[in-house]
């Protein structure tokens, strides 16, 4: 569960930090709030249809079945990168957030199924510091970093993480290999 945890700080830093001031700036200056706010709304409806998916899958690997899955979440970052019309921006955030929620359902049932009762509380606050960390870290760090490299290349760099985040759970023998309890 370690190797889950250090990789998402990184993706925290690297990817949902920058994403959250850049997208809301990028997407909100050229197309105004209204269609910030329909993003959003897609994503939103994305983790929901992702919960649901969760909800009627039962994979035999579950963080390897997530680990894949989280791989739609790229096409948040690289959306709003491409700067694309309204729409495919929704649908890229409803399928962005459907990997996420993927995800989080089978991570969040593998650590509850997986780890000790005694120490699930500080396993799961490990996890949730984790996150929260890189997340603030890459939030602190990318104003700075957007005044020297375009904002848009940041979120080119954010979509080659994800694809990069997902890679390496996968090369994880322990995320590959974990089975259902």
């Amino acid at each position: 569960m370690w190797s889950v945890i250090l990789i998402w700080v990184l993706f925290g830093v690297l990817v949902f930090g920058p994403y959250i001031p850049l997208g809301s700036r990028l997407i909100g200056d050229r197309l105004g709030d209204v269609a910030y706010a329909w993003v959003m709304a897609g994503l939103g409806a994305g983790t929901v249809l992702g919960g649901l998916v969760a909800i009627r899958l039962r994979p035999s690997r579950p963080l390897a079945a997530g680990g894949v899955a989280m791989s739609g979440f790229a096409f948040i970052p690289l959306s709003v990168a491409l700067e694309l019309p309204l729409p495919l921006l929704v649908a890229g955030h409803l399928v962005g957030g459907t990997a996420w929620a993927f995800w989080s359902v089978m991570w969040s049932t593998s650590v509850q199924t997986q780890v000790a009762p005694d120490v699930l509380n500080r396993v799961t606050a490990y996890e949730i510091a984790g996150s929260v960390a890189g997340v603030a870290v890459g939030q602190a760090l990318v104003g700075p970093v957007a005044e020297f490299v375009d904002p848009r290349t940041l979120l080119w760099v954010s979509t080659g993480v994800s694809f990069a985040v997902c890679a390496a759970l996968l090369l994880t023998p322990p995320v590959r290999r974990l089975r259902r309890a």
